[in-house]
């Protein structure tokens, strides 16, 4: 017996609706303090400062969130503080989002975003 032609679309827009829906939510980080999301705010102040020709010098975390990745891994939403040496030390607060797999080579994680916080 052959499946209506129709079935297929359905089933597919079913499968599409179910997967969107079984997406993770963002969690807060609730110790900051935490040596992997110290760890995973160092990265991100590294990594930008090298590719950015940019002195950052890592102070702290302020907040974050964590979210299990599509597809394996964990994003990381972090507010970090970095400290700019070359300018009396001037500290700011940047938003960033770094994707890794907690326990793997440094080389496989990724460094989403680093945008400055403009205090209003």
């Amino acid at each position: 017996m052959r499946s209506s032609p129709v079935v297929l679309p359905l089933l597919a827009a079913a499968l599409l609706v179910a997967s969107s829906s079984a997406q993770a939510a963002w969690v807060p980080v609730l110790d900051v303090n935490e040596l992997v999301i110290k760890q995973v705010a160092q990265f991100a102040v590294l990594v930008y400062g090298l590719a950015h020709h940019r002195d950052l010098a890592y102070v702290g975390v302020v907040r974050g969130q964590t979210e299990q990745a599509v597809g394996g891994g964990t994003n990381f939403r972090l507010v970090v503080v970095a400290a700019r040496p070359d300018d009396g030390g001037s500290t700011a607060q940047y938003d960033c989002l770094v994707w890794g797999v907690p326990g793997s080579r440094s080389d496989t994680w990724k460094l989403r975003r680093f945008r400055k916080i403009v205090q209003g």
